[in-house]
């Protein structure tokens, strides 16, 4: 490394970089990816969320295809072998049809002022869950959620949400999402017609609906009992994801092609977590996305007085 930076634009002025990586607060990246972008820069990996509102996550993204700037927004489990192997297995029939979705997001942030101004779990954690939901399921019809802050007063945030997803594909999902629990945990389950897959820190799991039918004694014919088995898990590889999603920007910028995680799948997830709010605002009322309003939900909420 040959030279330090305060000041990004000095940076970007005088060091005319092909890759910038933004792993700033969220509430920066517009105009640092905007500045990358006009000094010329071919690719650029963003931390997600890509932004505190639709409206920057959407100057982003223009920013970017304007130039033909390639941009990927850091969703790290896109780089997942065993999420990118739990979607091979839901597209080969692995569980048979999905039907829904669970997401959990659980753990407490070290201290009161690291992101307590502006970043709860909806925001800084559970846009992972939600940009997996749409791997699985498609783009979000609906959604109806709760964004209470319920002990951590030192918070302007919440500290708890759940809400409930509708798709287009008629698939649908509840999140559960917190930072009220002494422990880290993330998991997401995949419930299809015929069988389970469940990923965790714990470890990874495929359930398959076995006939356990006592034909013997079951005096109607017509009923049979299925029950969850478990069943080996294939095995994956260890990686980096971030290794993974770096060598996966350059191949776009000398190649071509989309990254797996690209401006709109960002803006996707943010306008997730913008619909949570959104239906807190309403009195936990269904809200429909696209969001009109492309301004910060999260923000209208505070002025309101809800944080």
């Amino acid at each position: 490394m040959d030279a330090l930076y305060l000041d990004y634009r000095e940076m970007l002025e005088k060091e005319k970089l092909d890759i910038v990586c933004v792993a700033t607060h969220p509430g920066l990246h517009r105009d640092i990816v905007e500045a990358a972008v006009e000094n010329g820069a071919k690719g650029i990996l963003c931390e997600k969320p890509l932004a505190l509102s639709l409206e920057d996550g959407d100057a982003i993204v223009a920013a970017c295809r304007s130039t033909g700037c390639v941009l990927s927004v850091n969703h790290s489990r896109r780089w997942n072998p065993a999420f990118i192997k739990a979607k091979e297995m839901l597209d080969e029939g692995a569980i048979g049809d999905l039907i829904s979705m669970l997401g959990i997001c659980q753990g407490v942030k070290p201290f009161p002022a690291w992101t307590a101004d502006e970043e709860g779990p909806l925001i800084h954690d559970a846009v992972h869950t939600f940009d997996l939901f749409r791997i699985y399921a498609g783009d979000v019809k609906s959604v109806i959620g709760t964004a209470h802050r319920r002990h951590r007063h030192e918070f302007r945030v919440e500290d708890i949400s759940d809400a409930i997803f509708s798709f287009h594909s008629g698939v649908s999902a509840v999140s559960m999402a917190n930072e009220l629990t002494r422990y880290a945990r993330f998991g997401l389950e995949l419930q299809g017609t015929d069988g389970v897959i469940s990923l965790e820190y714990a470890g990874n799991q495929w359930l398959l609906g076995v006939d356990t039918t006592d034909h013997l004694n079951e005096p109607d014919p017509r009923i049979e009992w299925f029950t969850l088995e478990p069943q080996p898990f294939p095995a994956v590889e260890e990686a980096s994801s971030i290794q993974l999603a770096v060598e996966e920007l350059v191949r776009c910028i000398e190649e071509g092609g989309e990254p797996s995680s690209n401006g709109e799948d960002g803006v996707a997830s943010l306008e997730m977590v913008m619909g949570i709010y959104e239906s807190q605002r309403q009195g936990n009322r269904p809200v429909e996305l696209p969001l009109a309003d492309r301004s910060s939900q999260l923000y209208m909420l505070r002025d309101e007085g809800h944080f």
